[in-house]
């Protein structure tokens, strides 16, 4: 089975190999691809930003503070810390990822 990366790097291949055209049938698949995966990232969101007020509740600690702390060392290891970091990397990916058109 391959990596998601293994397959973006065959579908970039394969569009680079016909400079011309390319077929409207992959074209039509790669938008409603990236239609569906905007609206799961949109779905995704609210729910990542209510987990993240539920820890800086918690630990009373804004994540912007936290993230700098963690990243310092000065927080340890401990599992809702490393939940708390991938929430808050994951939410900056997506609007990231809004931000650039994905």
């Amino acid at each position: 089975m391959q990596t998601t990366l293994e397959k973006i790097r065959r579908l970039e291949q394969y569009i680079a190999s016909d400079d011309a055209t390319v077929d409207p049938v992959v074209e039509l698949a790669i938008d409603k691809l990236l239609e569906r995966e905007t609206a799961r990232l949109l779905e995704l969101k609210p729910r990542l930003t209510k987990q993240l007020g539920a820890f800086e509740q918690q630990y009373g600690l804004v994540s912007a503070d936290f993230y700098t702390r963690y990243s310092s060392g000065a927080m340890g290891d401990a599992i809702d810390f490393i939940e708390w970091v991938a929430t808050v990397e994951m939410l900056a990916n997506i609007e990231k990822g809004m931000l650039n058109g994905t």
